[in-house]
């Protein structure tokens, strides 16, 4: 007997092996059919000799506003398959989409992902301020349809997708399908809705619905290596860039990339796949009466449970879901009390890993159950600081070792403590370069740029002087940085002494939050130097911002509209509008994260 109301009309052996599934291999498996059932039912009438009724063509603009590349690379698999439909569809990015362009739009597909707290990725926000603005267009003859990636171990999870399918629908735009929500582990979740968009846009856009049977698979062409085939680099060095009495660990580490063919450019990251530390694996295991031998499902088939936590699950970041999932057989008042609190939850999460909680709330989960619970281990992105016109074959960054402290111990971010502590020289290290188009020098070298980068945000600065340098820009460069202490945290000091020294670095305005009784930031020293931006600006400048995006890139933003209202005399809304000309125009980057 069956637990279903109904008996579906499928044979039994298979009610089972589907009762196998995965949630995400479910969802893949929904979309696949319902496109594949569209395509034969047409198929079906073609050859029947009555021709379905065609659709008439109808132009489709596919956005992607991307932060790590994960939803271009969405966007990009819907194109090609639409395309396969004989489709007309275009692909553009966010970042080279003018906004004002949306209401004479036809159809528009959005795959966005979500940063900071809720808020559109780099290159999605002129596009979202244009809809949020007071200037928000109507569109009623507009069709749309929405994808948003996102982490569930953040509190606005997929925030963004949400706010452009809202806006979007309160706009008057006709929502062709609901919008989905994908996680980290997105793939599967994409694909299903990767397909049934295929199938609605070829029955409203007068695609050829027989073309996909036709088709051979899509030939993706890569360079030969990529986030799905990193190369093995060695680590050179990781050298301090700060002194002991800071109290941190941050360090210049140099990447040895000879043989990889490798190229990158100023501005962009470089990707880090990382593991869990043994003795953290090996504790997770103790805590929940497991050898590290039991076999689990993995997303890629079978493996033991001590491999698939050691390189496939984040053993630092706690999910709601999991909390909530630990809690509900925990047995324990506080804990149930705790996710039942909202902001005390998030407090909770952000500041426990998942061996805290363990030891915190203790009981044994099996294999399988903490495995599907945890957060898939992603690459970690570091913005280059290094041009490959003065180092060749190297790369060179500048990381931060992310550390917790809870019950007394000190846990260290996966991939900053492999970088800063684990590693050693001559050791092996798997890498990929993830392109940043959205922040690049000014192609004019005549061009003056400004750079706001305190902490290891002054890392893509190091790679711009480089290549400023390489290429004898005239241009002149002013920096903007800011840390803790003039003595122990002002990263690469003898490089910008030296920059300075050799007239490239015209301009320098530090920061230093705590030598003094006041507490001063970049963003104090923007407005403190309000005249002279401002002019700047007016002769052409670029601005640059890199690092902290829930809180430094707010107020560093806040500065520079204060510097445009005050100096430029313009209201609220122009200066917000004057800001988001400049971002259009490339004018305003930001590598913040």
């Amino acid at each position: 007997m069956s637990d279903s109301p109904f008996d579906p009309p499928i044979p039994s052996e298979l009610t089972v092996k589907l009762s196998t599934l995965t949630q995400e291999q479910q969802a893949f498996l929904a979309g696949y059919l319902w496109s594949e059932s569209q395509r034969r039912a047409n198929a079906a009438t073609s050859l029947n000799g009555v021709s379905p009724m065609a659709a008439q063509k109808r132009r489709i603009t596919v956005i992607s506003a991307s932060a790590s590349g994960n939803a271009a690379g969405v966007a990009k698999k819907l194109v090609g398959r639409l395309e396969a439909e004989s489709l007309e569809v275009n692909l553009v990015s966010a970042g080279s989409y003018k906004a004002r362009q949306l209401p004479k739009e036809d159809i528009v597909i959005i795959a966005t992902s979500t940063q900071g707290d809720g808020e559109p990725p780099e290159e999605g926000v002129p596009l979202h301020s244009y809809l949020f603005g007071k200037r928000a267009p109507k569109l009623d003859g507009l069709s749309f349809a929405v994808v948003a990636l996102g982490d569930s171990s953040y509190p606005q999870f997929c925030q963004c997708g949400i706010d452009f399918d809202t806006k979007l629908g309160e706009l008057g735009g006709t929502r062709l399908l609901d919008r989905v929500e994908a996680d980290v582990d997105y793939q599967a979740v994409t694909d299903a809705w990767i397909e049934k968009t295929v199938a609605k846009l070829t029955e409203v856009a007068g695609g050829n619905s027989i073309a996909l049977a036709e088709q051979a698979e899509e030939v993706v062409v890569t360079s030969a290596f990529n986030k799905e085939n990193p190369f093995n680099a060695t680590l050179l060095d990781s050298i301090p860039l700060v002194t002991e009495d800071t109290g941190r660990i941050v360090n210049h580490v140099e990447i040895d990339l000879d043989g990889s063919g490798l190229r990158y450019q100023v501005g962009d990251s470089l990707g880090v796949l990382t593991s869990n530390a043994a003795e953290v694996v090996d504790e997770v295991l103790e805590l929940n009466g497991l050898s590290g031998d039991e076999k689990i499902e993995a997303r890629q088939g079978a493996i033991n449970i001590r491999h698939a936590l050691t390189f496939q699950t984040d053993l630092n970041q706690l999910t709601p879901k999991f909390i909530s999932d630990y809690a509900s057989t925990a047995n324990s008042t506080d804990l149930s009390a705790l996710v039942g609190k909202k902001e005390k939850l998030a407090s909770y999460q952000a500041w426990t890993p998942v061996i805290g909680l363990m030891r915190d709330y203790p009981q044994e989960l099996d294999a399988q159950r903490l495995f599907n619970g945890l957060k898939p281990l992603t690459p970690r992105l570091y913005s280059i600081a290094s041009s490959q016109e003065e180092v060749g074959e190297e790369v060179h960054l500048c990381v931060a070792r992310v550390d917790i402290e809870h019950d007394k111990k000190t846990h260290s971010g996966s991939a900053s403590g492999l970088l800063c502590s684990r590693l050693e020289e001559g050791d092996e290290i798997e890498v990929f370069v993830e392109p940043n188009p959205r922040f690049r020098l000014p192609q004019n070298n005549d061009t003056r740029i400004i750079m706001i980068g305190p902490g290891t945000g002054i890392a893509p600065f190091r790679a711009f002087m480089q290549q400023r340098r390489a290429e004898n820009a005239q241009g002149k460069n002013w920096l903007f940085f800011g840390n803790r202490y003039f003595r122990g945290d002002f990263l690469y000091h003898g490089d910008w002494i030296e920059y300075r020294d050799q007239g490239l670095l015209h301009e320098f305005s530090l920061a230093w939050s705590r030598d003094g009784e006041e507490k001063i930031y970049v963003q104090d020293k923007i407005r403190e130097n309000a005249r002279q931006f401002w002019e700047w600006l007016q002769k052409g400048a670029h601005i640059y911002v890199c690092g902290d995006a829930s809180r430094m890139a707010k107020d560093v933003e806040k500065a520079i509209l204060d510097v445009i209202k005050k100096q430029g005399k313009k209201d609220e809304d122009d200066a917000v509008e004057y800001l988001n000309e400049l971002r259009e125009a490339n004018r305003y980057q930001r590598d913040v994260y």
